[in-house]
């Protein structure tokens, strides 16, 4: 991580203890005029600095590696957008980078240098009928903003939906889509792309593309292409339909696939993930099954399943989204807690507020915990190793099996968790994403190579791609391609089965 990035992360919580201890104290000496008037100027600048980390500028500074202080330019349109890259590229002599919310940045610990900001880069571009939006506007402003004027929301999305649009479909981005959904950038139909390739090229009009073919110049040649606005199909997405949860735990065994992983592998689930940690040695994994509201709504009790009278189960409630993911992701890496009650587990919730999987980090809870973890978050994607020429569907599930078996052994070896999506198993397209020290990172990679189909792999382009990875993808004799060829290797022959 740029030190920076950590210095000013560490600001963060110093400025909320420095605010309520100046508050309290204050208080507590009001008896005292003279100690309390120096104190209160304290506790005031102290949140207003607080404050002022938190908005979304300041944040998407942060996280890639500059100072949050001071008074900034951001482009709001795509004229202005693409005029701040030549003038960054004039000044530097060196190709600027674009800086959406900043999340990408932190995970890949890397800081963003010559950097332009989009965070003032946001809404509608036209009418509200043309479904189009700047390239600096937020995932779950898009999607909001879609369902509430066409009815409409995405198949699925990544699930952290603080991202920019520009970033999302930038960069290798994807849902936890399950057999029955469809993929995270299926609705993109059109983008507005400045072209970085050369400086007298950036000095042109930003020209309109479609997304399924400039998506493999991003893709070839990363940075070099910058999103300015992306235009939906929304004839693409779909009704907001309700699904229904369901657990599986997942566990160790070498001679079949057991029934819990049968059941999170149903070509039924629209969304589905999987976690396997080293605090628990079961893997906890979620299915959400589309769900006919004139069927019996599931019950549970009131105050979040503790006590009261039953109540219909529908998810968002209480603290349930915060909740789920703690115990699936957090809990997957310390202590392995979760609600043993599987019927705890089977709230009917909406598509949009499944796809919003992870809690709001816009506090700077996530970056202070990741930085505290002392761990690195990188994502393998490959196709699942396929040997037999007639591969069955019980063959299939099997190959699954043993790819979880061997991420149980590695982490009852060292400290970390993987979380486990695969789509459609005919197609056998697996992203493994991984969080382990740098020095596991080794072991790790070489627990999934045999796993992967022609020990081809790509690393996810938004996370961390440090050398200790490429390293590790080397030693384990894996060729590391980029994310669509090794889409594109998987999705060229699907077998039928």
């Amino acid at each position: 991580m740029a030190w920076s990035t950590a210095l000013w992360l560490a600001c963060a919580p110093a400025l909320t203890t420095s605010f309520v201890a100046t508050a309290v104290a204050a208080y507590a000496l009001r008896r005292e005029p003279v100690v309390t008037v120096a104190l209160f100027p304290v506790a005031v600048l102290a949140l207003l600095l607080r404050l002022r980390l938190s908005s979304a500028g300041a944040r998407a500074r942060i996280l890639s590696g500059h100072s949050p202080l001071g008074c900034f330019c951001a482009p709001r349109t795509p004229a202005e957008f693409a005029e701040q890259l030549c003038a960054t590229w004039r000044a530097t002599g060196r190709r600027p980078s674009v800086v959406g919310s900043g999340w990408g940045w932190l995970i890949a610990r890397t800081r963003a240098s010559d950097a332009v900001f989009t965070h003032r880069l946001k809404g509608r571009l036209g009418h509200v009928a043309e479904a189009t939006f700047l390239a600096g506007t937020e995932l779950r402003d898009v999607e909001r903003s879609l369902r509430e004027s066409h009815g409409r929301t995405f198949w699925s999305t990544p699930s952290l939906q603080r991202i920019s649009i520009g970033s999302w479909l930038g960069r290798s981005c994807h849902g936890n889509s399950g057999a029955k959904g469809k993929p995270s950038s299926l609705a993109a139909a059109r983008v507005l792309v400045v072209d970085l390739t050369s400086l007298a090229k950036a000095q042109e009009d930003p020209l309109w593309c479609d997304y399924h073919v400039a998506k493999h110049k991003f893709d070839r040649f990363p940075g070099q292409y910058a999103i300015a606005a992306v235009k939906f199909d929304v004839g693409l997405m779909t009704e907001d339909i309700w699904l229904q949860k369901a657990r599986c735990e997942v566990v160790r065994n070498t001679v079949e696939t057991t029934m819990e992983l049968r059941k999170w592998l149903t070509p039924d689930a629209v969304l589905r993930v999987l976690f396997i940690g080293s605090a628990r040695r079961v893997g906890l994994g979620v299915t959400y099954v589309e769900f006919d509201p004139a069927d019996d709504l599931p019950q549970h009790p009131r105050c979040c399943g503790a006590c009261g009278k039953m109540v219909p189960h529908v998810d968002p409630h209480d603290c349930s989204a915060g909740c789920l993911s703690m115990q699936l992701d957090t809990c997957s890496l310390v202590c392995g807690w979760y609600q043993r009650s599987k019927k705890a587990w089977t709230g009917i919730i909406r598509l949009s507020d499944a796809n919003r999987f992870s809690p709001d980090p816009s506090w700077l809870v996530f970056p202070m915990t990741s930085l505290l973890s002392g761990t690195v978050n990188f994502e393998l994607f490959f196709k699942l190793q396929t040997i037999e020429l007639l591969p069955t569907p019980r063959a299939q599930e099997f190959r699954v099996q043993k790819l979880c078996n061997s991420l149980f052994d590695a982490y009852g070896q060292f400290w970390g968790r993987s979380e486990v999506r695969i789509g459609d198993l005919k197609i056998g397209l697996v992203c493994v994403d991984c969080s382990v020290r740098k020095r596991d990172a080794k072991a790790l990679v070489a627990a999934l190579a045999p796993h992967a189909h022609a020990k081809t792999v790509a690393l996810h382009d938004a996370k961390y791609r440090g050398e200790s990875v490429k390293r590790a993808i080397k030693d384990a004799g894996l060729t590391l391609k980029t994310p669509r060829v090794l889409f594109g290797m998987a999705l060229a022959s699907p077998r039928k089965i």
